[in-house]
């Protein structure tokens, strides 16, 4: 008699993937894209042309194909408040319509105090995991002085939402969307960083991580996490081994998702050959640890 465990194929369980860093825009938005870009000088720099954009039906598909489980969906950086509140209707519609597949990351007018304050005050107990992504060379603020600045920061470590800024290389190539807001702002952003806030450094946080080898600067980014976003447009696949031996934990998969295909940047991410254990913590485990 042939027993029933050794006649049945192995099934391996399906690995868990999440991505921290999609963006989705409502419909409407979408369609109106050229009229928006007249009226927000840095959405024009990034979507004017044929920039892809995509809806929560479109990003959804896509998890579906790629086989990711959950997806962070990150808003824009507007200058206009009536934007802001448009688009976090969405996002947050979009997040309690999905089954938990999305989290939705709203974003604030972060140059006013009080419209911060109030746009914050106004998502207070819905499905909300983070704020961002935030665009300093658009929204006029300065990361390094954030902390001081802004009561953002505080606000968002008060509600334990994660707060993403987008960041970029000092060196290489220029390329829309790349602003002053890079390693020297982050150093300083941290030296006061308000305790508990969740820090998530985009674009494997501009170059940051190689600052990590000095002691006082490892001492404060235990709560930052790096994403991938758009890695294949900016460094070669040595990155990953780099920065899984410099944030070992602290290094999440994020796609940009629609600026590329979440298969795409899988199939980049997998190529690199991190150990198994690295990959899988990489791929899904290290953002589900930190609440995504």
């Amino acid at each position: 008699m042939v027993d029933a465990q050794t006649a049945l194929p192995s099934i391996q369980a399906r690995p868990l993937i999440i991505d921290a860093h999609t963006h989705i825009f409502p419909p409407a938005l979408i369609a109106d894209r050229a009229a928006v870009a007249e009226r927000e000088p840095w959405f024009a720099t990034l979507y004017r042309g044929r920039a892809r954009m995509a809806d929560a039906d479109a990003l959804l598909a896509e998890m579906d194909r790629a086989g990711v489980e959950r997806s962070l969906c990150l808003g824009f950086g507007w200058w206009d408040r009536a934007l802001h509140r448009r688009c976090n209707e969405y996002m947050v519609e979009s997040a309690a319509a999905s089954g938990g597949r999305i989290r939705a990351g709203i974003t604030v007018p972060v140059a006013d105090a009080d419209e911060t304050m109030a746009e914050l005050e106004h998502w207070r107990g819905a499905p909300v995991a983070a704020v961002g992504e935030l665009y300093a060379g658009g929204q006029g603020f300065e990361l390094a002085d954030l902390h001081r600045s802004s009561p953002l920061p505080q606000a968002c470590a008060d509600r334990g939402l994660i707060l993403c800024v987008h960041v970029s290389e000092p060196a290489g190539h220029q390329y829309p969307g790349k602003d002053a807001t890079g390693p020297r702002q982050i150093a300083s952003f941290l030296a006061g960083m308000p305790e508990g806030l969740r820090l998530l450094l985009p674009h494997w946080g501009a170059g940051f991580g190689i600052f990590e080898s000095m002691p006082e600067v490892r001492a404060r980014t235990g709560s930052v996490r790096y994403d991938c976003a758009a890695s294949h447009l900016l460094y070669d696949d040595s990155i990953y081994g780099l920065m899984a031996q410099i944030a070992p934990g602290r290094i999440m998969f994020g796609s940009d998702y629609p600026l590329t295909s979440q298969r795409r940047m899988l199939r980049r991410a997998r190529r690199a050959g991190l150990e198994s254990g690295l990959e899988a913590d990489f791929l899904g485990r290290n953002a589900e640890a930190w609440g995504i």
